[in-house]
């Protein structure tokens, strides 16, 4: 089966990441241009962000929770480093071009952008690649179909460039429907009013938020990554840029051990860590317990994580959307 990327969707992605390889031409300004009152550098993260409306962002990962226990400020602080604040975007390659200009220093995103920016020549050395933890729900519309191979001559939304765009491609495909469906590319904000009006068929989103709008509307629930495709479920990776690596080589090791402590923090207690993401994003407890997989890395370079990784690598690679391939077990910066 055919796995290239439609016209529209090979046009969308080689402009983000044109976009962001005319970023890194800028002089990138690192952390280390710039010292708080007390000598630290500010490091300031980035993640996709889609909590509900009337919420601030904040990262809601292993990170954020460890910001939210006040776990995070003595660790970055024993390597030089202060906690600037959160950058929330509507999706993971705007994260990448914010890392190459300087306005974020530590990116928190999917694994498929960001080895299709590592892929794409963009020199973004992984500060961590986690254990995969989230599950991924392909939802229907409301008296629309009821498996995914009965999407063929209907519409799907993918968000492209994500790690949800992938694992749809690939469910498609393995139902030997992904020629047969019309994509089209668009934002999880945009895609529960689509959904709702029968604009488009189906759409595959993290659990958490198509938890939400099932709340909302009757969206029967197509394929589960957990229970339909494991080896498909998607992992987060932690991704800061070449400038500011080099200019602060104690980063990688900062983020990773305050990751860790919101790692065994969230394992400690999930219904801690539950409550935490519904007063953050919005999302109710129940949706918080169901969605996640409640696995968590021990090692910066987590073995399954590589694994997602290199797999994703290989989609691109046969999907032509990448012009070549990289070494995942050397990406993780030591």
């Amino acid at each position: 089966m055919n796995l290239s990327f439609t016209h529209r969707a090979r046009h969308v992605l080689t402009a983000v990441v044109g976009a962001a390889v005319v970023a890194s031409t800028l002089a990138a300004c690192s952390s280390s241009d710039a010292a708080s009152a007390d000598g630290l550098t500010p490091v300031k993260i980035g993640a996709p962000w889609n909590g509900t409306a009337g919420k601030t962002p904040a990262d809601t990962g292993p990170f954020g929770y460890a910001v939210e226990r006040g776990l995070a400020q003595p660790i970055l602080q024993k390597y030089g480093f202060d906690y600037d604040g959160f950058v929330g975007f509507n999706n993971g390659p705007p994260v990448v071009q914010a890392l190459q200009t300087g306005d974020i220093q530590v990116g928190l995103i999917g694994d498929t952008p960001a080895v299709q920016a590592r892929a794409s020549s963009i020199d973004v050395p992984a500060v961590f690649v986690a254990k995969p933890n989230s599950d991924i729900w392909f939802l229907g519309r409301e008296g629309g179909v009821s498996r995914i191979e009965d999407l063929a001559g209907k519409k799907v939304a993918l968000q492209f460039g994500s790690n949800f765009d992938k694992y749809g491609r690939a469910v498609l495909e393995r139902a030997g429907v992904v020629d047969k469906v019309e994509l089209v590319n668009m934002l999880f904000a945009d895609a529960l009013p689509a959904l709702q009006r029968g604009d488009v068929d189906a759409v595959p989103l993290p659990a958490t938020t198509a938890g939400i709008w099932r709340k909302q509307a009757d969206f029967p629930i197509l394929s589960k990554a957990s229970l339909d495709d494991p080896d498909l479920l998607a992992t987060s990776v932690g991704l800061t840029s070449r400038a500011t690596l080099d200019a602060n080589p104690d980063l990688a090791r900062a983020v990773w051990e305050v990751v860790r402590a919101g790692n065994e923090a969230i394992d400690a207690d999930h219904d801690a860590y539950a409550k935490f993401v519904a007063d953050t994003s919005g999302a109710p407890e129940d949706v918080v317990l169901q969605a996640t997989l409640w696995r968590y890395a021990t090692e910066p370079a987590d073995p399954e994580g590589l694994a997602t990784a290199q797999s994703t690598l290989d989609f691109l690679l046969r999907a032509g959307t990448v012009p070549g391939g990289f070494d995942v077990q050397q990406w993780v910066a030591p």
